[in-house]
């Protein structure tokens, strides 16, 4: 298991340093948590239907666990519904359940949109929540709006929309990548309260060509390879908040997936590499977009 890892990033002054340290795949979980909700929009004669996280599903526990290796290992989000792990253990000597600590986790839907409220429900007596996770974005957007005290996280998917095709050239591509983005912003806006600070695909994916090759050159550089050996890429991203002083701060972390032949060649590997981190909340301007 990763302590070392959970405790720098809840300590709000180390949380940017271990993000831009340690790679971070938040996974896909607790779909079943998520519950139907409907909102009319008066004003555009439509009801709206989304999914949200009901207050007492909202809090569940958290380890972080990491893949072998020493260097380019991906560092998991490990997600149970109890405090007391039935599945790790807190150590190799004495093999007793891993105690987790509490998390706001919100899921994501293909094609939906999901939302949660960061507030302890009612009767909550676990302690004060500080960690919030969603799950791996790699073309969703994300969205938070409201007080930094209790703000609220949508998660969108717009899949469906005029899909992108292998075929496709970088501006074909964005064509559809900014329809993807309006489809969900055209979503959110019907059911926000007020602004919320944006995290999308251009914000955490290299995708076009030329920044895709020196993302390479970067791993390369990295690994002490040429950049030849660097066989594939993928792009993924993820975002997490932290709490102090009864106030939220959010980050984003763009992450990639590299495929590479070792040093001296032989079995292609694959390793993972943070390419950059940031603040989104509540000091994101200028590096993410707010949607009024």
């Amino acid at each position: 298991m990763s302590g070392g890892l959970v405790k720098t990033l809840m300590d709000p002054g180390q949380t940017l340093a271990a993000l831009r340290a340690a790679p971070l795949s938040t996974g896909d979980f607790l779909k079943n948590r998520l519950a139907p909700k409907e909102r009319r929009d008066v004003g555009n004669n439509l009801l709206l239907a989304y999914e949200h996280v009901p207050p007492a599903d909202r809090i569940c526990f958290f380890d972080i666990s990491v893949t072998p290796g020493t260097n380019g290992e991906l560092h998991q989000l490990h997600i149970e519904p109890q405090v007391q792990s039935a599945t790790l253990q807190s150590g190799k000597i004495f093999k007793t359940a891993k105690r987790l600590k509490p998390i706001f986790y919100l899921p994501y839907r293909k094609n939906g949109t999901t939302r949660m409220k960061l507030a302890q429900p009612p009767g909550w007596g676990g302690g004060e929540v500080k960690f919030f996770a969603t799950a791996t974005i790699d073309g969703c957007s994300v969205y938070i709006e409201g007080p930094a005290t209790s703000p609220k996280v949508t998660h969108a998917n717009a899949n469906a929309v005029q899909p992108t095709l292998a075929t496709d050239t970088f501006l074909q591509k964005t064509a559809k990548i900014n329809a993807k983005i309006l489809d969900m912003d055209t979503r959110l806006g019907h059911v926000k309260k007020g602004p919320a600070v944006v995290v999308e695909r251009p914000n955490y994916m290299v995708e076009d060509p030329l920044l895709v090759q020196a993302a390479k050159q970067q791993f390369a550089a990295w690994k002490n390879i040429p950049v030849a050996q660097v066989t594939a890429y993928s792009p993924f991203g993820a975002v997490v908040g932290v709490k102090s002083g009864g106030s939220w701060t959010f980050y984003m972390q763009k992450n990639g997936a590299f495929d590479h032949v070792p040093p001296g060649g032989g079995v292609a590997d694959r390793s993972y590499m943070v390419l950059d981190a940031i603040e989104v909340y509540p000091n994101g301007a200028g590096m993410v977009r707010l949607l009024p």
